[in-house]
């Protein structure tokens, strides 16, 4: 009995601990660390910084750059009146910066002072622009931007934009032409050009140069390829002929054969003269040029007046003289080549002469004079003798004495 009333009292005693510490024990707690003094809230590291009108004028430059269109600025100690400042460096920066030129539509802006610094809100809404900022070509001359503009007509692009540094305007017209004009046979097509400069009057200027094909890339390249395999087939045609002015009547059927030719004008001209059947003097004239140099015949492009209308034909070298050659006009007329002279052309057509070679009019072989012939004897009478033969005289001079008869 005693044994279990030891047990008991125990583990009351025990119960009774256990209940004192759980109210010693907290149901929650709370850490608390000590407060450091030196600790700085760090600043938002896209937050600019400027002290004067050029670092204010650097820093709006840097957010176009970048493309921000909610940039924010902080002054420190700036020099001047930031408040003036601030609508000049924007103005300057839109419309006579060439990036900001380009690259902005509207902009905005807004200046608050804070104790001791000015914040200032810039907003941007920025144009669909055709090459980011980043790809932008920097050109510092006129050789270095026409090497540009040729590979890109070379690749088809439909753009090509150009960061110019250098006094000048080239004329892009006029380059794109000669580019075209010296690749008849790599390039099907000259585009229509836009050009704009921006700013529009300055010496350092962004320009943005537009190229409209009339066809896609890749079916520019594929009428390349025609070209290039009809003037290939046209070398073989002649291959065999055995002079110059064979060569250039057999070149001609080669083109009256393949199509009732019709008088028109094609974005793409070498390919629709050669290809399609259509053309007019200038394209028909440079076609004749590629066939000429391709069968080795002297060709030259002539461009001059006939009549009163701008007009292009050929001069060609055949057999040692020159001619003067119009393809369109004897290809509508359905007859053969016809090989004209100078004499010919005067007074329908009009051309700088000085600057083409002399095309004058063969000519014509005499015929060699016929050998004099002796004259034949004259006949005598029937019944008249003929009249003795001279003796031949002596060496003295006396003639040869005739033998007497026998007696």
């Amino acid at each position: 009995m005693k044994r279990w009333l030891i047990t008991g009292l125990l583990a009351l005693l025990l119960l009774a601990a256990l209940c004192g510490c759980s109210r010693l024990v907290p149901s929650s707690y709370t850490l608390v660390t000590p407060h450091n003094a030196d600790t700085k809230t760090e600043k938002q590291s896209d937050v600019l910084t400027v002290y004067d009108y050029k670092t204010l004028k650097n820093a709006l430059r840097t957010l176009v750059q970048n493309g921000v269109e909610h940039g924010v600025i902080h002054t420190n100690q700036y020099s001047g009146d930031v408040e003036e400042d601030l609508p000049d460096a924007v103005y300057e920066i839109a419309r006579e910066d060439p990036i900001g030129a380009y690259a902005i539509d509207y902009i905005t802006h807004d200046c608050t002072l804070i104790v001791a610094y000015y914040e200032i809100k810039i907003d941007i809404t920025f144009r669909d622009v055709l090459t980011p900022l980043d790809e932008i070509e920097y050109v510092g001359g006129e050789t270095e931007a026409n090497r540009l503009l040729c590979r890109a007509l070379e690749n088809y692009d439909d753009h090509l934009t150009l960061y110019a540094t250098y006094p000048g305007k080239p004329d892009y017209e006029a380059l794109v032409q000669e580019y075209c004009d010296a690749h008849l046979k790599e390039h099907a097509a000259q585009p229509e050009l836009t050009v704009t400069s921006y700013p529009a009057d300055a010496r350092n200027r962004i320009v943005e140069l537009v190229f409209d094909y009339p066809a896609s890339k890749l079916e520019l390249r594929s009428m390349q390829q025609a070209v290039t395999e009809s003037l290939r087939a046209a070398e073989i045609y002649v291959r065999y002929c055995a002079s110059e002015t064979e060569k250039a009547a057999l070149l001609f059927t080669y083109l009256a054969e393949r199509f009732p030719y019709q008088e028109g004008s094609s974005r793409t001209p070498i390919y629709s003269a050669l290809c399609q059947g259509i053309a007019d003097s200038k394209s028909m004239a440079q076609s004749w040029q590629l066939l000429c140099d391709e069968a080795g015949i002297t060709c030259q492009t002539v461009s001059g007046m006939r009549g009163s209308e701008s007009y292009w034909w050929n001069i060609v070298k055949l057999d040692g003289g020159y001619c003067h050659v119009d393809i369109l006009r004897d290809l509508l007329g359905g007859g053969t080549l016809r090989l004209r002279y100078d004499e010919d052309m005067t007074g329908e057509y009009y051309w700088d002469q000085p600057q083409t070679p002399a095309c004058p009019a063969p000519v014509p072989e005499e015929e060699p004079p016929a050998e004099e012939q002796p004259e034949p004897p004259a006949e005598t009478e029937p019944g008249e003798p003929e009249a003795p033969e001279e003796t031949p005289a002596q060496p003295d001079g006396t003639q040869s004495a005739t033998p007497n008869e026998p007696s």
